[in-house]
């Protein structure tokens, strides 16, 4: 099984659809909706926790494609740091790539895609390892820790959030999914 769809690596097509009047409303859409869920995150231990915004994120991936995902990521996270003020959080600009990174691969495994559990695993996998090398060293850039200790204690809770971004992936997009298709509502003109 292929995990990466034609259609989303044509980047040229999708950077003349992101120019379109319906598409950048719908991406301010997603960006205003990542912004409200993110601050609903579900805590299950002390230093476990589901964030929800990585959802919107792979929504829009999966609807407009890898640059609607990657825009999405890194105007939700400097849109969010302005509304703000950055309070309860610090801004760091390493987090704006990571979310902007984390958007484009979205795109590239569900754009025009059936959404199936392989393809959730592939995504979930992909948002793990963001979340644990590419956060970890923002966060040892950030707060001056050293790498590898913040990496050994962030791995356990990653792990338990890869089991559990599997299922809210696939549920998710599985039912976005079939939600557009019954309405006959396409993100692209």
């Amino acid at each position: 099984m292929l995990f990466i769809s034609k259609e989303a690596l044509n980047l040229k097509k999708q950077i003349a659809n992101m120019s379109k009047l319906r598409n950048l409303v719908f991406c301010a859409l997603m960006v205003a909706m990542y912004i409200v869920v993110s601050f609903f995150d579900i805590p299950i231990t002390q230093s476990i926790e589901i964030r929800l915004g990585f959802i919107i994120i792979a929504a829009a991936g999966m609807l407009g494609g890898p640059i609607m995902g990657l825009s999405v990521g890194a105007l939700g996270d400097v849109v969010k740091m302005l509304i703000t003020g950055g309070k309860g959080s610090s801004f760091f600009f390493g987090f704006t790539i990571t979310y902007a990174i984390m958007g484009f691969l979205f795109g590239i495994v569900f754009y025009k895609c059936k959404v199936t559990i392989p393809r959730a695993i592939a995504a979930s996998i992909c948002e793990f390892a963001i979340s644990i090398f590419l956060n970890t060293f923002n966060l040892s850039i950030l707060y001056g820790s050293p790498y590898n200790a913040l990496f050994l204690s962030r791995l356990p809770k990653s792990s338990v959030m890869l089991v559990i971004n599997v299922f809210l992936l696939f549920i998710t997009m599985r039912a976005l999914q079939i939600a557009f298709r019954h309405n006959h509502i396409a993100v692209e003109s």
